[in-house]
């Protein structure tokens, strides 16, 4: 039974929702099972497999959507991108070539311009932190100003949508406090100030969730809490600062994980939620925070559409659901058993070549039901029968990406959770355990 299996060792979750910002029926969901993309607002599912897209194992990417449709996902081995809509993926060339990818943000007007953080180990307690930023939508990737102190450990990364010139990154600083921060530039990463955040630290780890649309200053972060050993000890903490980071104010503490943070578009109301918590909405002119709705919040992301929630399908009855009610009711956008298979594309792709295999695996697993007949293999079920996999059809391209700084690589259509632990580099290993668990941001 689909309820009682996992995926990739991990139970069927979706934890990232991205809407595509000229596009709002093309949206991609990242899942613990691989990677889903839809450009009918749901009408059809497809899947990529985590291999395909450059990681495996317990890898949590980024994921953004870029202003001509490109798809591009931060990961431990380099900055992945697509041209051909999921079909064939290329790691970036240059100076982001076998760099850690922390973290990605889409500047919100203009989605042309992203940025990305790289935290690199170079000896115990040492890192190589650099903010990078493209300007042609994934074309070309630059450093932006100077490197940061090599005591910080970046975590994730947002630039200001009223200021672009803004720019915080979250993380921590070393021996012996261990001192959760801010580093925040207003000249695009020439010069960089670092401002503590009180109860922050390397227990309680930084997460920035959103930036207000139109106040620089204003900066919502989530307290990552490690868990207790009693009842009852301190859960995840949303704070705030108006004063980009001068002084800060608790918004929100809940039971448990803090799994979701979205920001409605005007920035007028705030939502959050968790497993434990359910989901609760507040207007940002008096935070007074109200339940509204009792699903088990996996990820969070407010769009002019409405508020998308993941959930827990056994539980909530839904992957995806979208609420145009503030979040007191949500419309399913996605079940499991939707999830049609392999993207289509040609035979020749990376997707064909590399994920039509896997895909009879995890169809047993998520309980999906065969949309269109294209049956190209069979996998044993649990009770001995046969469950069909969809292959991958006709149309899409064959085409790689092409980065402009220092070309690109093609990822190998291998399994690849061997090859990126061999590439890993020292003291990226230091967050592992926080980055699989990493809060999802109302993007």
């Amino acid at each position: 039974m689909a309820g009682e299996a996992s995926a990739n060792g991990r139970y069927p979750a979706a934890g990232l929702l991205v809407v595509d910002p000229n596009d709002p029926e093309h949206v991609v969901v990242r899942a613990t099972y691989g990677t889903l993309f839809t450009h009918d607002h749901g009408g059809e599912w497809r899947w990529v497999c985590e291999s395909a897209i450059g990681f495996g194992g317990f890898e949590d990417p980024m994921f953004g959507v870029l202003a001509d449709g490109r798809v591009v996902a931060g990961l431990f081995v380099g900055l992945s991108s697509s041209t051909n809509e999921g079909c064939d993926w290329s790691l970036a060339g240059g100076g982001l070539q076998n760099r850690y990818v922390v973290d990605l943000s889409v500047e919100k007007l203009d989605p042309s311009r992203v940025v990305a953080v790289a935290s690199n180990g170079i000896s115990p307690g040492e890192f190589l932190t650099q903010l990078w930023e493209s300007t042609n939508s994934g074309g070309q990737w630059t450093q932006a100003g100077v490197d940061l102190p090599v005591e910080f450990l970046a975590l994730t990364v947002d630039p200001a949508p009223s200021d672009p010139a803004r720019v915080y990154l979250s993380g921590r600083y070393g021996a012996p406090d261990y001192a959760g921060v801010l580093e925040r530039t207003s000249d695009r990463g020439q010069t960089w100030e670092r401002v503590d955040i009180p109860g922050s630290n390397d227990t309680s780890l930084p997460y920035i969730s959103a930036i207000d649309p139109m106040d620089p200053d204003t900066v919502y972060v989530r307290l990552d809490r490690a868990p207790g050993e009693n009842p009852g000890d301190p859960s995840d903490v949303l704070v705030l600062t108006n004063t980009a980071g001068d002084s800060w104010t608790t918004l929100f503490e809940g039971e448990g994980d803090m799994l979701g943070f979205a920001l409605s578009p005007d920035g007028s109301q705030v939502a959050i939620g968790g497993p434990t918590d359910g989901l609760w909405v507040a207007p940002t002119s008096t935070y007074a925070f109200e339940k509204v709705a009792e699903i088990g919040v996996k990820c969070l992301t407010w769009t002019e559409r409405g508020l998308y929630a993941c959930a827990d399908e056994f539980r909530d009855g839904f992957v995806v659901g979208l609420s145009e009610d503030d979040g007191r009711t949500f419309k399913p956008v996605l079940h499991l058993s939707e999830v049609c298979g392999p993207l289509k594309c040609d035979a020749q792709s990376g997707v064909a070549e590399t994920c039509t295999e896997e895909w009879g695996a995890v169809q047993l697993t998520i309980g999906a039901e065969s949309c269109d007949g294209e049956t190209t293999s069979t996998a044993s079920g649990p009770d001995g029968g046969t469950s069909s996999s969809t292959g991958a059809g006709a149309g899409g391209s064959s085409t790689g990406d092409k980065d402009e700084e220092g070309g690109c690589s093609a990822l190998p259509t291998g399994h690849v959770s061997s090859w990126w632990r061999a590439l890993l580099p020292l003291g990226a290993a230091a967050v592992l355990a926080r980055r699989r668990a990493r809060k999802s941001r109302g993007r």
